[in-house]
């Protein structure tokens, strides 16, 4: 295992070995007259830059890892919830939708094959959700069973088309157990991001949607409605809406 350089200490010894060595080798070359001098130089200087660009390259591998660790979900790939904000399109006046995703009976799903198979069912929604959104998407876990995709340029009608499209792939595509395949259905919120909208509001009113689809027997998707989503019928929804302030 190749010994890391962690503390100041280190970057000295580091320095001093490399000082000893450049020193060792020219004097046995000079002493030796083996070689012309700039070819000495060339030779002293190659491993050294060789070695300072692995070292280099191994920084900044790890510098994305670490980014991408940042914003992302370790468990699934997609955003973090932490990163959700910063996809917020600046221009919030053009066309722009939210989804809020849940996966159907998620509780009773783990309760009957293990948090293992509940760890791979969410990887797999995740990855069929990604499947079947644009590149320009985002698409982020708000925690648990819980998702949301921003869909920059998209307005309410186009993206209830595309929350009713991952429904059916979800349906249709089944999560592999060692116990055999096992069909998950999710439910879905579709809400406009509005001129001047808070991400908050946005995903407030996608989560009364989703509130009605869950309402109407799950398995689908429901377009914010002013009329249905709002007014002294929908405390449940206003009160499970708080989880979303971020």
């Amino acid at each position: 295992m190749r010994r890391q350089i962690e503390s100041a200490g280190d970057v000295r010894r580091f320095a001093a070995l490399i000082c000893l060595g450049v020193l060792i080798v020219d004097t046995l070359l000079r002493d030796l007259a083996l070689l012309p001098g700039a070819l000495t130089a060339v030779m002293i200087a190659a491993p050294l830059a060789y070695a300072m660009g692995q070292r280099l390259r191994a920084n900044q591998r790890h510098a994305q890892a670490l980014e991408h660790a940042l914003h992302h979900d370790s468990l699934t790939g997609v955003r973090s919830r932490a990163s959700l904000r910063a996809g917020v399109p600046g221009d919030t006046a053009r066309p722009c939708a939210v989804i809020v995703a849940d996966i159907d009976h998620f509780k009773r799903f783990n309760d009957c094959h293990g948090h293992a198979a509940g760890d791979l069912a969410l990887r797999h929604f995740a990855q069929l959700l990604r499947e079947n959104c644009r590149a320009g998407d985002l698409v982020a876990r708000l925690g648990g069973e819980e998702f949301v995709i921003l869909m920059p340029m998209t307005n309410p009608a186009n993206a209830l088309r595309a929350a009713n499209r991952m429904a059916r792939r979800i349906r249709q595509g089944p999560v592999f157990l060692d116990t055999g395949p096992q069909t998950l259905t999710a439910s879905f919120g579709v809400a406009a991001l509005l001129p001047g909208d808070t991400l908050d509001a946005g995903l407030q009113r996608a989560d009364r949607a989703l509130y009605r689809a869950k309402g109407a027997g799950r398995d689908r998707a429901c377009l914010h409605d002013p009329t249905l989503d709002a007014g002294p019928g929908q405390t449940k929804a206003n009160q499970k809406t708080s989880q979303f302030v971020i």
